[in-house]
């Protein structure tokens, strides 16, 4: 199946409904006007079942759905461009990432703020967003790997922030620096990879460092929260006042 995302053409051929429900959105009958990157040629059910017989309790349409996305992650880094964990959204045509170990609440985050600010907010992907360097910006772009929750938009927008989530009692927000948000970045991008790989990836991340305002976010499941994030973020980035 052909599909374009991030400005990739991508043949991608799963075997299981789990991903092929993802990617159908993401289809085109477009010529290919760029490298098309092959997700996934090589894998096979065996390898799989290895997975499988090491975390018994994940299903094998999980398993592939992992396997993809990995492989994709590990192809796009030589186009100057990386997948981020996190949940991004798109608000007054920019984008928002925040991004948090699993468990903490980013989803529960950005669902808050549809709650407060309706329409205007859109969730471009809600696991794995894709940001690309491009014409000298950075741009987020939505992708088919979104996690369990399926939320996802063949959309883009400039990013605007990245904010790392840390759960709170009470909410508060502060600005870091580049040098204190490196080892938040680098943790939710990372993967096993090769050397050359590795050398990509780094690269991608000090751009993203050098371009980028990032904020750590201690807060709780309340709307305030939200509504404090916002009003930092947003308004810092000089979109409202």
């Amino acid at each position: 199946m052909l599909c374009k995302f991030a400005n990739f053409f991508v043949e991608i051929n799963p075997l299981y409904d789990y991903t092929k429900d993802m990617i159908k959105f993401f289809e085109t009958d477009e010529t290919p006007t760029s490298d098309v990157i092959k997700v996934g040629d090589k894998f096979t059910v065996d390898d799989y079942k290895k997975y499988i017989s090491l975390h018994p309790k994940v299903p094998i349409y999980e398993t592939e759905y992992v396997y993809l996305s990995f492989d994709f992650f590990e192809k796009i880094l030589k186009y100057n461009a990386i997948m981020i964990h996190s949940s991004a959204i798109k608000y007054n045509d920019k984008c928002y990432l925040f991004s948090a170990d699993s468990g903490v609440g980013k989803s529960t985050h950005t669902a808050l703020w549809h709650k407060v600010y309706g329409d205007k907010v859109q969730i471009i992907n809600d696991d794995k967003p894709i940001i690309r360097l491009e014409n000298n910006e950075l741009i987020v772009y939505g992708s088919p790997f979104a996690g369990g929750t399926m939320k996802f938009q063949n959309d883009s927008a400039v990013l605007g922030a990245i904010v790392f989530l840390e759960r709170s009692e009470n909410n508060s927000i502060e600005e870091l620096s580049p040098q204190k948000a490196m080892r938040y970045l680098f943790k939710e991008t990372m993967r096993r990879i090769g050397k050359n790989k590795m050398n990509d990836s780094l690269n991608m991340i000090n751009v993203i460092l050098e371009n980028c305002k990032f904020y750590k976010l201690k807060c709780n499941m309340d709307k305030s929260s939200a509504i404090l994030s916002h009003d930092t973020i947003v308004k810092e980035d000089k979109y409202e006042n």
